[in-house]
């Protein structure tokens, strides 16, 4: 049983997020995800002993992430080009942090437009993130020829989590894997993220 809930201000859904109290789009999505959740579990036909899995392309990448940081219902994870650290995004380029766009549009979280051109001032960044998601199995799709997310700076996000899932005793939980691949989520790729998943849903 899956469940995909709209994403703020795509696939025309648009709530008004100031008159329901959100300044983030991502908090507004994350809210979204866990109610989905909620209602999962109270269909009868759904079994949520070992939790839920959540896997996500691109926005569906890193939402995925933000939402399992949010919800430890959310036993296993996988993303596919959702991430890198927050300077790195797109090399860093000052453009991309002026309100309205790249990670500061409202759908997204417009106030890190304040860190334009101190972006590793940020409170937080993916490195803690990840490290959040300890010990819940994680599989990571960073291609080497992603045009959003450099797969560099995904693996720096992940030694700085790794030490987290050793000391829980779960080091070989957090699998990074960088195909030949541009920003997309082909076939072979999918299957280890189902497989990552089953691991943990089908015991």
């Amino acid at each position: 049983v899956t469940i995909a809930p709209a994403y703020t201000h795509l696939a025309n859904y648009w709530p008004n997020l100031g008159k329901l109290g959100y300044v983030s789009g991502t908090m507004k999505a994350i809210y979204d995800n866990t109610r989905a959740l909620d209602l999962l579990e109270t269909l009868p036909y759904v079994d949520a002993k070992l939790g839920f899995g959540a896997i996500g392309h691109s926005l569906g990448g890193h939402n995925t992430i933000y939402t399992a940081v949010f919800d430890k219902r959310i036993t296993v994870m996988a993303s596919s080009c959702g991430f890198d650290a927050y300077p790195d995004y797109y090399d860093g380029a000052e453009r991309n942090w002026f309100f309205g766009r790249g990670w500061c549009q409202i759908r997204y979280m417009p106030r890190l437009s304040d860190y334009r051109g101190r972006q590793k001032e940020i409170p937080f960044d993916f490195p803690e993130l990840l490290g959040a998601l300890a010990p819940r199995p994680f599989f990571v799709h960073a291609p080497l020829r992603d045009s959003n997310f450099r797969w560099k700076s995904v693996d720096v996000c992940a030694e700085a989590a790794w030490p987290v899932y050793k000391l829980l005793g779960k080091e070989n939980d957090l699998v990074i894997k960088h195909p030949d691949y541009p920003h997309d989520f082909p076939g072979d790729m999918r299957e280890a993220a189902y497989k990552t998943i089953d691991s943990v849903l089908k015991k």
